[in-house]
Order: structure tokens, then sequence, then C-alpha cells
């Protein structure tokens, strides 16, 4: 039995990301961003200034495993939104998503001090300031690619094999350009 992809008028807001947000969350969003930056300026200006805190080995492998974390459960999530939709958008911002998960982990092997007290197991001295800028330029290029092919027919396929082969070949490709 050949599978097919699932159509949903435009109209019917079918998953709860297409949903555009009301006037209240639009509000809330604002206040939340607002309140951030203000206690943002309050640390970095007021009392703590002048306070400098001890240095911690472990925040940069548990700040790369949270995030690596994060960026997984959100890639599979949106993959998993593309096998029902079949939406070329949301395959293009899943594999950004994992873009950024992928690019932790050559961060960390090269991050210096971490597994060796002189630099990282993997490159030289700049190598992760080099992954760093790699990392955060490459996941804009996959949001620039998912708003532009947001409006596109989702019920037109450029793919004629199945969901699994689809979403196989785009998380290769993705780790292909990690490496």
């Amino acid at each position: 039995m050949e599978r097919t992809a699932v159509t949903v008028p435009e109209d019917d807001f079918f998953v709860l990301s297409s949903l555009p947000p009301s006037r209240a969350q639009k509000q809330l969003a604002l206040v939340f961003v607002l309140g951030l930056l203000a206690v943002y300026v309050l640390i970095t200006v007021g009392p703590f200034s002048g306070i400098h805190p001890s240095r911690v080995d472990a925040f940069v492998p548990a700040y790369a495993t949270a995030m690596f974390v994060n960026d997984s459960i959100t890639a599979i999530l949106l993959y998993t939104q593309f096998s029902i939709l079949r939406s070329r958008a949301t395959l293009l911002i899943a594999s950004g998503y994992l873009f950024t998960a992928l690019m932790l982990i050559p961060f960390v092997l090269a991050f210096p001090g971490l597994f060796t007290p002189k630099g990282g197991l993997v490159g030289g001295m700049q190598s992760t300031s080099w992954i760093y800028f790699f990392q955060h330029a490459g996941f804009p290029l996959f949001v620039i690619g998912y708003a532009l092919s947001k409006g596109s027919n989702p019920s037109k396929r450029f793919w004629r094999g199945t969901v699994r082969a689809e979403i196989t070949l785009s998380v290769a490709l993705t780790a292909a350009v990690v490496l």
C-alpha cells in the first residue's frame, strides 16, 4: 500500500505551529523580551558588575550537552511533522536544527582545555572559534531556505521515494556538510 502526503486546506490549521499568534501572545512575547533585557542591564550595570565568578570547567560541556539535546529533540519533532505534512520548508528547518546539534560535537572536541590541558583533541587554537562561526552562520542559511520554501505547494512532490528515504537522505546530507 502506497502512502501519500496529507493535504490540509490553508484555512484549516492542522498543526499548532501553523496558527498565527494572537494579540495577547504577541504582547506577552514583547513583555518577556523587555524583561530579559531589563534583567541583563541590571546584572551587568548594577551591583553585580564588579563580581567575577570563578572558573567552572564543566560549563562548556554542560552547555554543549544541553544544546545538543535541545536541538536534536527539535529536529526529531520537525522530521516527524514533515512525515505527516510533507512540507519542504519543515524538512529544511529540521535539517537546520540537526546541523546545529551535529556542529556541537566538533566544537566540544576542539575546545581547548576540555580533554587535554594545552588544546583540543582536534584542530588548532583557532578551530573552536571557526566551528562556532560556521555553526552560527549555517543555521540562518537553513532559516532562509525555510522562509523561501514556506509558500511552496506541499502536494507537489520533488522526490518520488518514501518519506523515510527522504528523511534519511536529508540526515545524511546534513551530516556530510558537518564533516
